[in-house]
């Protein structure tokens, strides 16, 4: 979910939080690892917080999620969380700030996640200073009970950087040269001992490891020139093995500029028998297709560009949009998808305990 503020100047009060998020997400391709298809509704978290001390909050909510076009709603669940605060550390119980806040680069962890598998549920620990930081996180993804035909589903990781470089220009604060060293990896398990499920236990992980240069400048067109590169890998741990491949691997380079009228970033995915359980069906190398499930392409070599831009309306409101043509370079073909987010986040100050 969105970021849940502590804030001690709320202590003792409660509040009203409303997070509302309208979403369209157009996917134009016609490859045999990747379904074309197209999401368009909304989805609402409102919640009640409750500050109990300046480093607590505690947060209950309904999260509603809404396809246009179909018949009722595709998920309606209640939210929670506790939060505690620190001057650089944070503990979260219950539902997560998860999803695109944790980081991960797109082989490692799917965009598009934000809208599919918004909510995460189960234990977050963050930590930040000025040469660190890290999200370690669990998600509990599906409980099972006895005699249950489904396995047990279970997924975390952590995703972390340490600030090789971080010198500040002759512009001021806004003028900067930073060089980051990104460290990420991801879990997934599925099994139980108690299901009635015949499928074997599936264990897989995912890393990443990399360099990250950025410039950034005050100036008022041009505000950010970076590059992007990684090394990505994947690992089978199964006793019995399913999946098309054991082990697999990519490089992730990317170069990007952000100026005051447009985001452009430019990146080439090479990928060798990689599979990711939670990453971005367009770097698999085995088909996570309806019609062709069967699919196998093990060299994935991709160019894809991102155009992006992000409008703020208002204070608590933003538009985001992406548009982001695909070349495969192997079959070449002209893909594409489009992306429009309208995000509202905002709270009300209720009542204080006095």
């Amino acid at each position: 979910m969105q970021k849940l503020p502590v804030t001690a100047a709320n202590a003792n009060q409660v509040r009203i939080n409303v997070f509302a998020s309208g979403f369209s997400k157009n996917n134009e391709y016609f490859n045999g690892i990747a379904d074309g298809y197209t999401l368009f509704g909304y989805q609402l978290n409102p919640s009640l917080s409750y500050q109990p001390a300046p480093f607590v909050r505690i947060d209950a909510g309904l999260f509603a999620w809404k396809d246009f076009g179909a018949s009722g709603y595709q998920s309606i669940q209640p939210t929670f969380t506790v939060k505690i605060q620190k001057e650089n550390w944070a503990f979260l119980f219950g539902t997560l700030e998860g999803n695109l806040n944790h980081g991960y680069i797109e082989p490692l962890f799917d965009f598009e996640r934000v809208i599919l598998d918004r909510i995460e549920n189960g234990l977050q620990y963050l930590y930040h200073t000025n040469r660190f930081r890290m999200d370690a996180w669990l998600n509990w993804n599906k409980m099972i009970y006895v005699a249950d035909p489904n396995r047990e589903e279970v997924e975390g990781g952590i995703s972390a950087a340490v600030a090789l470089l971080n010198k500040e220009g002759k512009w001021g604060q806004d003028h900067t040269f930073k060089i980051h060293l990104p460290l990420q990896f991801t879990a997934q398990h599925k099994g139980g001992q108690i299901d009635n499920n015949d499928l074997p236990l599936l264990t897989v992980v995912n890393a990443a490891a990399g360099l990250e240069v950025e410039q950034t400048y005050p100036f008022n067109f041009l505000k950010r020139i970076y590059t992007k590169n990684y090394i990505v890998g994947f690992k089978d741990f199964s006793n019995e093995f399913l999946l098309p491949f054991e082990s697999g691997s990519g490089l992730y380079l990317n170069a990007g500029i952000d100026t005051k009228y447009q985001d452009v970033m430019l990146s080439y995915w090479q990928g060798s028998g990689y599979i990711s359980e939670l990453g971005g069906r367009l770097y698999q190398s085995a088909s996570t297709t309806y019609k062709n499930p069967d699919y196998v392409q093990e060299e994935r070599r991709l160019l894809i560009l991102r155009l992006m831009k992000d409008v703020e309306i208002l204070e608590n409101l933003h538009l985001t949009f992406r548009l982001e043509p695909v070349l495969d370079l192997d079959n070449p073909k002209l893909e594409f998808s489009n992306t429009f987010f309208l995000t509202f986040d905002t709270d009300f100050f209720v009542a204080k305990k006095k």
